[in-house]
């Protein structure tokens, strides 16, 4: 049985970095306010349609619009 080592591929391996900072930038926000407005938009389907609120604590909605909201406000 042999066993096979990848060392000497991961040696080669080199990162480049590139000045697209701006980019990673405006990228990262729009992530960002996507994200906040699944949370804000799960956090009311959460508060206000039946089969959910029954089972899913009110509070939870309300936390979820919360981190929405503060998401989608950061830039």
């Amino acid at each position: 049985m042999s066993t096979n080592t990848y060392e000497k591929t991961m040696e080669k391996q080199q990162v480049q970095t590139t000045g697209s900072t701006a980019t990673d930038s405006s990228t990262r926000s729009a992530f960002a306010h996507q994200t906040g407005q699944v949370l804000v938009t799960l956090g009311t389907l959460f508060k206000h349609v039946p089969p959910f609120n029954e089972t899913i604590d009110k509070s939870t909605g309300e936390t979820l619009i919360s981190i929405g909201k503060k998401l989608k406000s950061t830039k």
